[in-house]
């Protein structure tokens, strides 16, 4: 196989969904049957794929530095200085505080971020807010596929600046772009924000969740929430009879939602939004056994302000009283327990592609260099475990 096609292949077999290939190119995307879009690549796509895909490891190669939970200019605990938002969001409500403050500072002119869509709330829309009240509808996790960059160069209109909410794998390909200076309408994207992200729940995994909720019709559902309204919240349905039905956070992810994600999802190297201006996820307390406690709580995020202008901003907020901070130690504090799933998930990526490569798998195109540093101190028990379970998974045709 010659290595135009083996990248098409990857691309397309690890495709993250963000949908940059159809904005920049014009590439066909299709729904396949668990909800996910893929992209029909063609010989063409091959520049741009190599430069912006996820899967091609580009970001990963050139930009990560091999630590756990990537470069950061500071770190800290924070949430929302608003008790509605904190409540309302699915952590501390940060990044819902930090742009409506753009917004109102006029640091940016609008908002891209996705909300649930109202026809079918087991999905997304992408969507431009200029408003306060608009962003806070946007607040709170949508545990589905999502493709919000799509149609992101409609989007944008010439001369006008924006803040970006999106995935680690949509802000990596939106930022590889802007590096590379492949599209000069993404340089009005000024601000970008991630979260901490275990994958995208497909569309099945979503219908189990609503059975278990006692619904059988997302027509009969009048609102859906994953998680909010409390730390780290329900899942929750209330229909349109009135009726309403929930099921515990760790519950509805552990059980349903994270056991069918997107492929690629098994495989990132970045869950934690390392390209980011400033990324967050839940800094969860541990338990007397040392494990993420998930009882309810005031939510808090754990805050990365990885650019100088992430920094910046943040500190501004600060002083503005509209995020409230405290220290944090990313050893002291224990973030490999707090959030055991990333530490994993990227320390055991060498074991990963070993096992799928004695499978004679495909596998993303991340360099041997930076896996090697990603496992840097990661025990060797976990990594053989993890490579017969992956070998194990490839037979069972589980992946």
């Amino acid at each position: 196989m010659n290595k135009k096609q083996e990248l098409i292949d990857i691309c397309h077999e690890y495709c993250t969904g963000c949908g940059l290939c159809v904005a920049v190119n014009g590439t066909a995307f299709e729904c396949e049957s668990k909800g996910f879009f893929y992209p029909r690549l063609q010989s063409t796509d091959t520049d741009l794929c190599r430069i912006v895909c996820p899967a091609a490891g580009n970001a990963a190669n050139h930009f990560q530095d091999g630590t756990t939970w990537g470069k950061m200019k500071s770190c800290c605990l924070a949430w929302s200085s608003d008790d509605t938002t904190r409540f309302q969001a699915s952590s501390g409500g940060v990044i819902t505080s930090l742009c409506v403050y753009l917004l109102e500072k006029h640091m940016v002119d609008a908002v891209i971020q996705v909300k649930r869509n109202a026809k079918d709330q087991t999905k997304t829309i992408t969507v431009v807010n200029t408003t306060k009240e608009a962003v806070l509808e946007c607040c709170g996790s949508r545990y589905t596929s999502s493709t919000p960059l799509m149609n992101i160069k409609d989007l944008i209109e010439t001369g006008k600046k924006y803040a970006f909410v999106g995935k680690p794998c949509d802000v990596s390909a939106l930022r590889m772009l802007q590096v590379e200076k492949v599209a000069a309408w993404t340089e009005q994207i000024v601000y970008m924000f991630s979260f901490f992200c275990a994958g995208q729940p497909s569309e099945h995994a979503n219908k189990k969740l609503l059975h278990a909720l006692q619904c059988d019709s997302v027509a009969d559902i009048e609102d859906l929430s994953y998680r909010g309204n409390g730390w780290p919240g329900f899942a929750a349905v209330r229909l349109k009879n009135g009726s309403k039905h929930q099921m515990e956070y760790e519950k509805s992810w552990m059980t349903i939602l994270g056991r069918d994600v997107r492929k690629s999802c098994r495989f990132c190297a970045d869950g934690t939004g390392e390209q980011a201006d400033i990324s967050c996820g839940d800094a969860w307390y541990l338990t007397s056994e040392g494990k993420p406690d998930f009882t309810e709580a005031p939510g808090r995020n754990v805050v990365f302000a990885r650019t100088q202008q992430g920094e910046t901003l943040l500190k501004a907020a600060i002083l503005d009283g509209v995020v409230t901070i405290e220290p944090y130690d990313l050893e002291k504090d224990n973030l490999k327990k707090s959030q055991p799933y990333h530490y994993n998930r990227k320390a055991s990526l060498r074991s990963l592609k070993v096992a799928m490569k004695l499978c004679g798998r495909n596998f993303p195109l991340y360099s041997s260099k930076i896996l090697k540093k990603f496992e840097t101190g990661y025990p060797l028990k976990n990594k053989v475990l993890r490579c017969i379970g992956t070998i194990k998974r490839v037979w069972s045709k589980s992946i």
